[in-house]
Parts: structure tokens; sequence; C-alpha cells
């Protein structure tokens, strides 16, 4: 059986920045990204003797998924949460995607992509693309259906297909726009 560091303390230093930005970026705002995520390391805290022997990637996982479920909490308190519908899509910006110049500017737009998502396709979508979360764990996290994860997760691969294709082009040594 593997050790692990047994200190909290470790594990708050090697995870603790990013999952922090994933928090911010999840809730939109550095406030409430911040408080969540400080929020997620006090549970771990608690429970970190039950947790401090499983790998590292798992806790980081734990960590930023308990962060989500603090921030979805924050925006059910708020109200915050709008119906995901036809009505909450946004127009492109232009033809954003031919300017795309460099690997940089590609994540920059697939960033904006997602922080101009209604709050809870935005986290669906940051948890799935970003931090790799399965379908069922956001669903469990946002106490939300799969079906519904899937749904927005199908409708922000239709938004990102034209970044990924231009993507593709650029390391292939493709036409720059």
């Amino acid at each position: 059986m593997t050790e692990y560091s047994e200190r909290f303390e470790d594990f708050y230093v090697d995870t603790a920045r990013r999952t922090r930005d994933i928090a911010n970026f999840l809730a939109g705002d550095r406030e409430i990204g911040s408080d969540a995520a400080q929020d997620a390391y006090l549970v771990m805290f608690e429970r970190w003797d039950e947790r401090k022997a499983r790998p590292p990637s798992d806790n980081r996982r734990y960590v930023v998924g308990i962060a989500a479920k603090k921030v979805a909490d924050w925006y059910r308190r708020n109200n915050r949460f709008v119906p995901l519908d036809d009505e909450n899509e946004f127009p492109g910006q232009g033809d954003l995607h031919e300017q795309v110049l460099d690997r940089l500017t590609l994540y920059k737009e697939v960033t904006l992509l997602l922080e101009n998502q209604p709050a809870r396709r935005r986290m669906i979508g940051i948890l799935y693309f970003l931090a790799e979360f399965s379908g069922p764990e956001i669903a469990e996290h946002l106490e939300i259906s799969t079906s519904t994860v899937r749904t927005q997760v199908e409708r922000l691969r239709v938004r990102l297909r034209p970044l990924a294709y231009r993507h593709e082009r650029l390391d292939e040594g493709g036409e720059r726009a």
C-alpha cells in the first residue's frame, strides 16, 4: 500500500491555489469562489483523518467537488440560478474563432465562452472540461440530474467545436486567422 503525506498542511499547500482558481472560475466572482474554497478546506480538515491515506488526486477532486457544491449552494440561496432554456443562449460575439492567433488566445476564448454562460452551465462546463469530473459526479455535487449534465455538456460542446477545430489547425501548422 502506498503511503501519502499524513499532513493536512502538505495537502493544502499542494492544492489550495488550483482549488481556489477553479472555485473562482466556477463562481464567476473571486469573493464567492474564495469563500467556497476556504469552506471546502474546512470540511476536508474535519475529515482528514479518514481521507489522508487516499491518493492525493482523489483528495484534490474531493475538495474541488466540495467547493463546487458550496458555490452552487450560494447561487441557490441567493436565487441566482436561472432556468436553462433557449432564452439564455448567448449570441456569438462576431467571428471570434477566426481571430484565434495562438494557444493562449484560444484558451482565453474558451474561458470567455464559459464565463458568459449562465451560472449552472458554467459550473458544469468547468467541472467537466477543466476539472475532469464525470457526469454523475457533477450531478451529485450540484444536486441536479445526470441528464441535465449531459444536455448542458452537449450544448457546450457545440459551442466549443469551432474553437477545438481551430486549435487542431494551429497544431497542424495550418493557417492563422
